[in-house]
């Protein structure tokens, strides 16, 4: 049975490619936009306060249109691969970008507590080494998921590794880090000679990485739930945005 788009309608949807429902196009658009700028404006105002106001250096803290959030079955057969080409690219983008994020948030904890709990600190160092191994490991096995690897974005899953089971243990991975760089700080910080106001305070500022762990739960029962749905360009976008 032929279908205009580049997945089969789930029954009784009539598929419009000339006006597709927009699911989270708008959304994705927005979410990017206002990314990259709030981004930028932070990133060149804490370059400016550490290099002119501080008089520092770097230090190691430095160191849609095709498809995405439209329903697939509304998107030009045409447009699927460019969309799964991007999107093989972003998978790649995600592995450095979370390690690094992790790893920052890990080293402010040990800066931050190195010098009162050293025993702690060489079982932070062994978490950091597990972190390093697995992102690692998994960037290769997403560069080779697919044999060749345009066999990702032509749709040819026998010539792929299960993506699905990698997904998963991806999400599931990133929710077990996230929890136990959000609790860490707690017990670290309650042994501190300090008041308990300043002690709930230094909690509240280590302690903020809390949305992103509340994503990271969002997005493991998403692909949990909806990691085998023919509608891979919502899917997709929902990574995106919740990464």
């Amino acid at each position: 049975m032929s279908f205009p788009g580049a997945a089969p309608p789930p029954s009784g949807v009539e598929p419009n490619l000339k006006h597709p429902q927009d699911v989270l196009k708008t959304c994705n658009y927005v979410t990017q936009a206002l990314t990259i700028a709030f981004v930028s404006a932070f990133v060149a105002t804490r370059f400016y306060a550490k290099t002119r106001v501080m008089g520092g250096g770097t230090t190691r803290d430095d160191t849609g249109t095709y498809g995405g959030g439209l329903n697939q079955w509304e998107v030009p057969k045409e447009h699927a691969p460019i969309f799964f080409r991007s999107g093989y690219a972003a998978t790649l983008f995600y592995a450095p970008m979370a390690l690094t994020v992790k790893l920052a948030l890990l080293f402010i904890i040990i800066r931050v507590f190195g010098s009162v709990h050293k025993k702690t600190m060489i079982g932070i160092y062994i978490f950091i080494g597990m972190l390093v191994a697995y992102y690692v490991s998994g960037f290769f096995i997403k560069v080779f998921i697919c044999w060749p690897i345009s066999a990702y974005w032509k749709g040819e899953t026998d010539k792929c590794l299960d993506q699905s089971a990698i997904i998963t243990a991806d999400a599931l991975i990133s929710v077990m880090s996230d929890l136990v760089i959000l609790l860490l700080p707690t017990p670290l910080t309650w042994s501190l000679q300090l008041s308990t106001r300043k002690r709930l305070r230094v909690i509240g500022i280590l302690c903020a990485g809390g949305v992103a762990t509340a994503f990271s739960i969002y997005r493991l029962a998403m692909i949990l739930h909806e990691g085998k749905s023919v509608n891979q360009t919502i899917v997709f976008t929902k990574v995106i945005l919740s990464g």
